[in-house]
């Protein structure tokens, strides 16, 4: 942990250990809001186009709730989500500026800005007092969220190579793997943030997969 963050009370859920709640479990709740807000816009707007879209506000929550989580993870000391969070600002960046019409010069500054949170990120692994591998099941969750990370890379591309900002079918297929094996490393952790951030991230990606494969049966042009 970078800071002290005292217990304030501990729930006792499921297993043996507790979930501790502490000042900083408020602050990666209001993360996992977002995440949640983000999730509902994509999904609405989905549902009145009958296909899976991202609405601009998709990415910018998204990236509001990155930088929190990378401020929670790093206070927890979790390096595999927070690797994660952090090589997730550039693609939520970069989705942007597809969207808007900018000089080349905001494009640049992105990169830039991206570049300098995930080296931020590293460099607090410094200021960490806590063992960042805790136990083996650290490598179950450091696949989790490379498999849940990443698929906005591949994203990233394919949105390039479309010239606009898309959600493939195999996307939503990839995320929910991915959301499976980082649930079941929360839980492992007992940890309520990092378990609520995933624990309903299933229903909505189930949603977008049956919105997309009834898209790609119609034979529509994909859209943004």
């Amino acid at each position: 942990m970078i800071t002290p963050d005292p217990v304030l009370f501990s729930l006792q859920l499921y297993g043996s250990k507790p979930i501790v709640i502490t000042p900083w479990t408020f602050f990666g709740l209001v993360g996992n809001v977002l995440f949640s807000t983000r999730v509902l816009i994509q999904w609405i707007a989905s549902e009145r186009q009958k296909k899976s879209i991202a609405p601009v506000t998709f990415w910018w929550t998204s990236l509001a709730a990155t930088l929190i989580m990378i401020g929670y993870s790093a206070q927890r000391a979790e390096l595999a989500f927070l690797l994660g969070y952090s090589v997730n600002v550039v693609p939520y960046t970069r989705n942007l500026m597809l969207i808007y019409s900018l000089r080349r010069l905001w494009h640049v500054l992105s990169y830039i800005a991206s570049a300098a949170i995930f080296g931020g990120a590293l460099i607090l692994f410094r200021y960490m007092q806590t063992p960042l591998i805790h136990s083996h099941w650290f490598y179950l969750g450091l696949v989790g969220v490379i498999v849940w990370n990443i698929r906005f890379i591949p994203q990233w591309i394919y949105s390039e190579r479309k010239g606009q900002s898309v959600f493939p079918l195999w996307f939503w297929i990839w995320s929910l793997i991915g959301q499976m094996l980082c649930l079941l490393y929360s839980l492992i952790l007992h940890d309520l943030v990092f378990i609520l951030g995933f624990l309903f991230n299933g229903i909505p990606i189930i949603r977008n997969i049956m919105l997309s494969k009834r898209h790609v049966a119609s034979g529509e042009p994909e859209s943004h």
